[in-house]
């Protein structure tokens, strides 16, 4: 639902944008918030290459982020029987970095994995296209 939420206001935005501008079609080349994410795009694209060629990496790999749902399951033994499992969606550059990303941040003491006695059980990516969402 909050990537839908994003989405939806992303498009309000760009609607509202093309309604001052009076656009026909969305153009990005006319849209100041897209010329921002691109230039933080290639920004973080020369970043990442300078840091492969200081490292001495013979090929840069360009990983663009996907979003992912993380389900989770509870521990044999833990007292979680009819608590629901949780699930979170973020955005990650493959799927065993939003495993890590998802239990570092929900992992540790008191967190939401561990409150139940919970492993993380799949992590499935949702949005079927590469890049990033906006």
């Amino acid at each position: 639902m909050f990537i839908a939420e994003l989405r939806r206001l992303q498009w309000e935005r760009i609607a509202g944008l093309m309604d001052t501008e009076r656009m026909a079609a969305y153009a990005p080349s006319r849209d100041p918030r897209a010329i921002r994410y691109e230039t933080q795009r290639l920004e973080r694209l020369m970043t990442d290459v300078a840091e492969a060629e200081r490292s001495g990496v013979a090929a840069v790999e360009i990983r663009r982020h996907r979003v992912y749902r993380i389900d989770a399951r509870p521990t044999a033994g833990s007292c979680s029987a009819g608590i629901p499992a949780p699930t979170v969606h973020l955005m990650a550059a493959s799927p065993d970095e939003a495993a890590e990303r998802a239990w570092a941040m929900h992992g540790r003491d008191g967190g939401l994995y561990q409150r139940g006695g919970h492993h993380i059980a799949s992590v499935k990516q949702v949005l079927p296209e590469p890049g990033e969402m906006f």
